[in-house]
């Protein structure tokens, strides 16, 4: 019975999980906004909600130590998750992420180190504080006055609820009432956090359609869809364009120097002089340290260069930058924008592996 319940529990994760991501809403890395922050959180809560239900289950056939450990540690992070993930939607500090995995560590921790039992009491407690936390902030605007909000707010109030019961029947009556059959056992436990999850992802899903998932301006993912958006007007006035892509190769010593809003302003000096210098110019920053020039092929490579830096250098003063840092570039011809989307993930995923960042 207690794998049956088990098994349930992790089905409805895997539910959880599908739903959120099909409510994303984006294709590929265009995904910004609050939305995106919902899926982030919530996702990562689900996928914690099913590394517990797998530990549970090789906890109990194999009745492993490190298996409960992790299942208790696990199962604290995905209901702190969500906490922290409605933390953020209401814009407020970001100690939930913090304060969960903190939590997840203790627990993991302590449940070496204190018998069994009473490392599944700590986990109930922390499931009762986290449950508390979460309703609380689903009550508090903007995420509060949105639809799906009451009914997370009611699941999560009446699984502390549940798990406060259990609590209470230890207190009263000892260890035993958990051991057998019964509305407080481990089954009837797995059973009640498979219809929870449930109802999360349903509220989280219900939620997240409400919700922006435009790329605030600024941002990584902003700048890419503004790319591939303007990079298609140009291509269908103009059979090529050309992408440029501009390094300043001393951005890491202007930053350990400086500081990143230092280098950060010298990256958009960057695309400000790609802009004086190059006619029908789309710029942006869909990478890290790099910046996109997508225009017209009108004039030849060197020249292109060498209109860049010396409009790079006219900036200088503006930015009170006594030197004029060195500038390096690349160039790629576009016929359509699938090119572009190459191009910008595989200098996404350079930097993710750590490879230089000078060709």
């Amino acid at each position: 019975m207690i794998v049956l319940a088990l098994l349930a529990s992790i089905a409805a994760a895997g539910v959880a999980l599908t739903m959120l991501f099909l409510a994303h809403g984006r294709p590929e890395d265009d995904r910004g906004g609050a939305r995106a922050d919902m899926v982030r959180y919530f996702g990562l809560s689900a996928i914690a909600a099913l590394l517990c239900g797998a530990m549970n289950v090789m906890e109990t056939a194999w009745d492993s130590v490190a298996a409960a450990a992790a299942g208790n540690a696990t199962n604290i992070m995905a209901v702190g998750l969500l906490w922290a993930g409605v933390r953020r939607l209401n814009g407020r500090r970001a100690i939930g992420a913090i304060s969960t995995g903190a939590g997840g560590i203790l627990l993991f921790g302590l449940t070496f180190l204190v018998p069994l039992d009473d490392a599944t009491l700590l986990k109930t407690a922390g499931l009762v504080v986290f449950s508390a936390l979460c309703a609380l902030e689903c009550a508090r605007p903007p995420v509060g006055q949105l639809g799906g909000a009451r009914l997370l707010s009611w699941t999560l109030s009446l699984y502390a609820v549940y798990n406060l019961a259990r609590l209470a029947v230890v207190a009263a009556f000892g260890l035993a009432p958990l051991l057998r059959q019964g509305p407080v056992s481990a089954e009837a436990t797995a059973a009640v956090s498979a219809v929870a999850i449930t109802l999360v992802s349903v509220s989280a899903v219900w939620i997240g359609r409400q919700l922006d998932d435009d790329p605030a301006p600024g941002t990584r993912a902003h700048d890419r869809g503004a790319l591939r958006r303007e990079t298609s007007r140009l291509l269908a006035e103009h059979s090529i364009v050309r992408a440029t892509l501009v390094r300043v190769p001393e951005l890491d010593l202007i930053r350990a120097a400086h500081s990143g809003e230092r280098a950060d302003t010298m990256l958009r000096t960057v695309a400000d002089a790609a802009s004086d210098a190059l006619t029908d110019v789309v710029t942006g920053m869909p990478a890290r340290d790099t910046v996109f020039a997508v225009a017209p092929v009108t004039t030849d490579a060197t020249d292109v260069e060498e209109s860049l830096r010396r409009a790079f250098a006219r900036r200088m003063p503006s930015i009170d930058y006594d030197d004029v840092p060195d500038l390096s570039f690349e160039h790629h011809l576009l016929r359509d924008v699938d090119d572009l989307s190459w191009l910008m993930e595989s200098r996404r995923s350079r930097h993710r592996l750590g490879q230089p960042r000078n060709d």
